[in-house]
C-alpha cells in the first residue's frame, strides 16, 4: 500500500494532505488540527461538510463554536459544552465552548507516510497527541494519546465531532445489542424531556409519530436532533450506508477507552443544513459533570496516559450487501 502526504492550502489556511488511491484526508494543523476534509475518490464524495466563502472563519481561543467554520471534524476535549470544573484543584476554572484544542494551533510533523500533532492545555495541564496514517487503501487511522501531566486525576470528555455529509435515503447501522437510546437536544421535534429514553431502533414520541433512529429523513423534515446511546456500546463501531452511491462510511474505536456514541441528525433544522453528526465519545452528555452524574465519565489518572484510536473506513457495495446478509 502506498500513500503520500504533502503540503497543501485549504480556502485560506495552510493544510496538510494524507492520501492513498482511495481517500483523500486534509488537516489544518493551525487550526485545531481540525480534519477539514475527507473525499472518498472512485466517486469524489466529499464525506464532511463544508462551507461556502473562501476565507476560514476564524475564531480565537475561548471562543463560540458555532459562530466560526463549523464544519468538517474537530476533536471536543476537554468538553463539549461550555462549564466550569468541579475538580479539584481546578475548581472553578471554566471550561471553554466545545472544548480548548479546536482553536488552537498544534504543533506537526511528516514522518514519512504518518503525521503528527501535538498541542498542550492553555487552562489544564495535559499534552494531546494524535498520529495520521493508512492501514489500508480504505482506513484512516488517527491514533491519540493524553498525557496528564499533574499529579491530579483529570475527568475529561473527548469527541470525534464529526459532522458527515448525507444523502436523503442514507441508513444508520449500529451493532445489535444497541436497545435504547437518551434524548439530549432537539429543534422543531418533539422528543420531549431531556434525558427522555427511547427504544432503538424505532419508537413513538410524545406527539404520537413514529420514528425510525436508522432511517435519516429528508431536509424538508426541518428538524435536528441528539440523542446517546444508552450506556456503554456494546461493539466499537456504527456505519453510514449511501445505497445511492454504494459505499458504506464506518467509524471503529476501542470501547475499553471510547465506550460512548452520540448521534445528531440535521434534517434541514439546525442552520439550513442535511447532516448527520457522529460523536464517538470518552464521556456521555456532553460536560464532565453531567457525565460524571450518569457515571459515565472518563478519567486520566494523575501523571499518567490515556490511549485511544478511532479507524474511519470505507466499504465498497459489494461489502455492504454482505454485512446486510
Amino acid at each position: 500500500m502506498e500513500s503520500k502526504t504533502y503540503s497543501s492550502t485549504y480556502k485560506d489556511q495552510p493544510a496538510v494532505t494524507i492520501e492513498t488511491e482511495s481517500i483523500r484526508a486534509q488537516f489544518l494543523p493551525t487550526i485545531g488540527a481540525k480534519l477539514a476534509s475527507l473525499v472518498y475518490k472512485p466517486v469524489d464524495y466529499e464525506l464532511l461538510v463544508q462551507r461556502p466563502g473562501e476565507n476560514y472563519l476564524l475564531q480565537p481561543f475561548d471562543g463560540d463554536y458555532v459562530a466560526g467554520e463549523c464544519s468538517g471534524m474537530d476533536d471536543m476535549f476537554p468538553t463539549i459544552d461550555l462549564c466550569y470544573c468541579e475538580q479539584h484543584p481546578w475548581e472553578g476554572i471554566k471550561m471553554a465552548d466545545h472544548g480548548e484544542v479546536w482553536s488552537l494551533p498544534w504543533e506537526h510533523k511528516v514522518d514519512g507516510e504518518q503525521l503528527y500533532f501535538g498541542v498542550s492545555g492553555v487552562r489544564f495541564p495535559y499534552r494531546l497527541e494524535k498520529w495520521i496514517s493508512f492501514t489500508t487503501p480504505d482506513t484512516l487511522r488517527m491514533n491519540y494519546q493524553l498525557t496528564n501531566l499533574s499529579p491530579f486525576d483529570f475527568d475529561f470528555v473527548w469527541a470525534a465531532h464529526a459532522m458527515i455529509n448525507i444523502d436523503e435515503g442514507t441508513e444508520l447501522v449500529l451493532p445489535e445489542d444497541v436497545s435504547e437510546v437518551v434524548h439530549t437536544f432537539c429543534i422543531g421535534g418533539d422528543f420531549g424531556k431531556y434525558g427522555n429514553i427511547y427504544p432503538w431502533p424505532e419508537a413513538v414520541l410524545p406527539d404520537g409519530n413514529t420514528i425510525d433512529f436508522r432511517k435519516i429523513r429528508s431536509k424538508s423534515t426541518m428538524e435536528a436532533y441528539k440523542y446517546y446511546i444508552k450506556g456503554r456500546m456494546p461493539e466499537g463501531w456504527c456505519r453510514l450506508k449511501y445505497k445511492e452511491r454504494d459505499f458504506s462510511l464506518v467509524f471503529s474505536f476501542p470501547i475499553e477507552k471510547v465506550p460512548y456514541l452520540g448521534i445528531l441528525p440535521n434534517e434541514g433544522g439546525w442552520q439550513d443544513l442535511y447532516n448527520i453528526f457522529l460523536e464517538p465519545c470518552t464521556a456521555t452528555f456532553d460536560r464532565p459533570d453531567a457525565a460524571r452524574y450518569r457515571g459515565e465519565v472518563s478519567t486520566v489518572k494523575a501523571n499518567s496516559t490515556y490511549q485511544w484510536y478511532l479507524d474511519i473506513h470505507i466499504e465498497k457495495g459489494d461489502l455492504i450487501k454482505q454485512a446486510s446478509e
